[in-house]
């Protein structure tokens, strides 16, 4: 089972995102989420994309840096919403 909408993803340094929602991108699936305190409520200036990426029956999320290709995924996350 893979990541949908309302996981909490938690990254190596421990911060932790819930997505918000998803969309698929020239066959690569992309997230929009947004960042979880430590009092367990979201940060909605700290919003991010991910990346799933997919080793055996691990997944794992990249941060998309690009910005052409944020560009290209705020409209088709915003619309999944």
């Amino acid at each position: 089972m893979g990541l949908e909408v309302n996981t909490i993803i938690t990254l190596e340094d421990n911060k932790k995102y819930v997505v918000l929602s998803e969309t698929i991108y020239e066959g690569k699936k992309y997230f929009l989420t947004t960042s979880i305190k430590e009092d367990n409520t979201t940060d909605t200036s700290d919003v991010a994309v991910f990346q799933e990426e997919l080793e055996g029956l691990d997944i794992y999320v990249k941060k998309v840096v690009d910005s052409d290709l944020m560009l290209k995924l705020k409209d088709l996350l915003k619309a999944q919403m």
